[in-house]
C-alpha cells in the first residue's frame, strides 16, 4: 500500500509555522501505512493499515497530538538555539586548555564568559515542558 501524504495543515494561516499532520499520525500510530485527505478540518482515511491492529487516529487526536508537538518545538527552541551559537567542542576545549594553562579562575575565562553570553541570550523558559495529555 503505498502512502499519500501532500497536505499540510496550518493551524494559523498567518503563520509560516506549518505542523505536517502525516507526520503526527506516524507518531500516533509508528509502522501504520495509509492514504489520506484533509477536508474542513477532518482527517479522512481512504485506506489505512496498523501493524498493531489499531484504529486510525481520530481527528481529535491529530489535532491535539499536533498541539502538543508545537508546544514541545517551542520550548525547547532555546536549547537549539543555543546549540547554533555555543563555539564547537573543538574551539571550547582549546579555550579550557588555555585557562586551566595560564592558571586562569575559570569564571573569568573566555569559555567561560562565551558560554555565559549564549545562555543569558537564550534564557531556559521559566516553566515546566509540556506534558503529552492522553
Amino acid at each position: 500500500m503505498n502512502e499519500i501524504a501532500q497536505d499540510v495543515y496550518v493551524k494559523n494561516k498567518n503563520s509560516s509555522d506549518k505542523d505536517d499532520i502525516f507526520e503526527v499520525i506516524r507518531i500516533l500510530r509508528p509502522g501504520c501505512t495509509f492514504s489520506a485527505s484533509l477536508g474542513g478540518g477532518i482527517v479522512h482515511f481512504e485506506k489505512f493499515w496498523d501493524p498493531n491492529n489499531l484504529a486510525p487516529p481520530t481527528s481529535e487526536e491529530i489535532f491535539k497530538e499536533m498541539d502538543y508537538q508545537k508546544e514541545y518545538k517551542e520550548y525547547y527552541q532555546y536549547a537549539y538555539d543555543r546549540c547554533t551559537e555555543y563555539p564547537d567542542g573543538f574551539e571550547q576545549f582549546d579555550m579550557l586548555w588555555h585557562a586551566i594553562n595560564n592558571g586562569e579562575n575559570l569564571k573569568d575565562s573566555e569559555w567561560f564568559q562565551s558560554i555565559k553570553e549564549v545562555k543569558e541570550k537564550y534564557p531556559k523558559p521559566n516553566t515546566n515542558p509540556p506534558i503529552r495529555n492522553k
